[in-house]
């Protein structure tokens, strides 16, 4: 059974659960005066986040079909340093490095707009409150003009104060957004607006070369952004909208299922997998001799559909290889450090 430190855990939930669609690093001014007001607002809000020092009270609550489950973090950002993030109540904190491939709701990365704009419309929807301060509200549709998420943006900070998402029926599927904000004053960062990250894919054309092969896409419009091999003996996968993000960890091995309690066994198209009511909708399964979990965000539907468009198979396949090949070449510690 795979078994991912508890600080990576948390890692994934920040990400999961805060990550917003919009980058770090400001546009060149010809491209910020020809993008969407409302993408362009997020652009600023993302230079905010990383230019600004900032600690706070987070929350993140999702609905699935078994109800809603919640998470509460305390957070404090020192510019050029990051993010630190302690969870109530496990106590656990960690540090989430500026540069990382997705970012959080209030620091979204390049990559998370880039995808964001492909996939969404971003347009400006009037003003609102959210923390008990002043708000821009924006609005992501659909190409059929449908809500697929909106925010709320500080207006004197610019900061993210709260991110909602929907599924395609219109009913609110997660919610991440401050209880509580305070700002330190602002100051400028030498060499302007701090670099986020962006396709973390460096290790793809090695993994391509020694012939394994995994999806660029996830059903649900969900982009391969990041893949890694670790240290620790697992395969790391980040896919996203722009919106969500759907973490995949393969590891070699079999699946102690007497270990998985709190977990229940689903049957989906004759294969057994494993959920755990949570925040973050984890899934857990075996295949071909290995061990995949997943941590999603996503509207419930869409993690179905990419969990049934991930390997389900009884012996070793193409993606066995994958995983054993990442066995070979672990050389990657963290996916979000």
């Amino acid at each position: 059974m795979i078994r991912l430190p508890a600080s990576l855990i948390l890692a994934v939930v920040m990400l999961l659960g805060l990550v917003a669609g919009s980058p770090a690093h400001a546009a060149p001014p010809d491209d910020a005066e020809s993008e969407d007001p409302g993408l362009h607002l997020l652009r600023e809000a993302a230079i905010a986040s990383r230019t600004r020092g900032y600690a706070g009270t987070q929350y993140v609550t999702t609905w699935g079909r078994s109800g809603s489950f919640s998470s509460v973090t305390e957070v404090r950002n020192i510019p050029g340093q990051g993010l630190t993030v302690h969870a109530q109540p496990s106590g656990v904190t960690t540090k989430v490095d500026p540069g990382t491939p997705a970012g959080s709701m209030a620091a979204p990365s390049e990559t998370m707009l880039e995808v964001l704009a492909r996939n969404y419309r971003v347009v400006v929807a009037g003003v609102g409150q959210a923390c008990g301060r002043p708000a821009s509200l924006v609005h992501v549709l659909r190409a059929d003009g449908t809500l697929a998420a909106r925010y709320w943006l500080d207006r004197a900070a610019g900061l993210a104060l709260r991110r909602e998402l929907f599924d395609g029926r219109g009913q609110i599927v997660h919610v991440g957004a401050f209880v509580d904000l305070s700002l330190d004053p602002a100051r400028k960062i030498a060499g302007g607006a701090l670099a986020a990250g962006g396709l973390d894919l460096g290790e793809t054309p090695r993994l391509l070369a020694q012939g394994w092969r995994f999806p660029a896409a996830l059903p649900g419009r969900l982009e391969l952004f990041a893949a890694h091999a670790a240290t620790t003996g697992y395969l790391y996968l980040g896919y996203s909208d722009g919106l969500s993000v759907v973490s995949v960890f393969v590891e070699p091995g079999v699946l102690d299922e007497d270990r998985l309690r709190g977990w229940h066994a689903q049957r989906r198209d004759g294969h057994t997998i494993w959920m755990r009511n949570s925040a973050e909708q984890e899934t857990i399964w075996a295949s071909g001799g290995h061990v995949y979990t997943v941590f999603a965000d996503a509207p419930a539907d869409t993690v179905d559909a990419a969990v049934a468009a991930l390997p389900h198979e009884p012996v070793p396949s193409l993606w066995s290889r994958l995983g054993r090949g990442a066995h070979r070449l672990l050389s990657w510690v963290n996916p979000f450090g």
